[in-house]
């Protein structure tokens, strides 16, 4: 006697649309550059030690560093950054 065996793939189909990447900032210099940091440590200090040598190399006008130690929590300054910064470097992981 034969027994017929029903096998079910578990594999998804991802439906994601393209999406164009923002446009890049282009040169540096003159410009605000924002930084991020996630609460991590030693985090600032190398958002700090980024920003000091993206001030001396590419001649940042400002790189304001600012903290966001929990990804869930709102921050009030976000809106401040947006027109503040023309860019963003945010400190994701460990």
């Amino acid at each position: 006697m034969r027994s017929k065996v029903a096998l079910l793939v578990p594999e998804g189909r991802v439906r994601a649309l393209p999406v164009a990447p923002p446009p890049r900032m282009g040169e540096l210099r003159g410009k605000v550059v924002g930084f991020l940091h996630n609460g991590k440590p030693n985090a600032d200090f190398l958002l700090a030690r980024l920003a000091d040598l993206l001030r001396e190399k590419h001649g940042l006008a400002g790189a304001p560093i600012r903290s966001k130690p929990r990804v869930t929590e709102p921050a009030e300054f976000i809106d401040e950054m947006a027109a503040q910064c023309q860019g963003v470097v945010n400190a994701l992981g460990d």
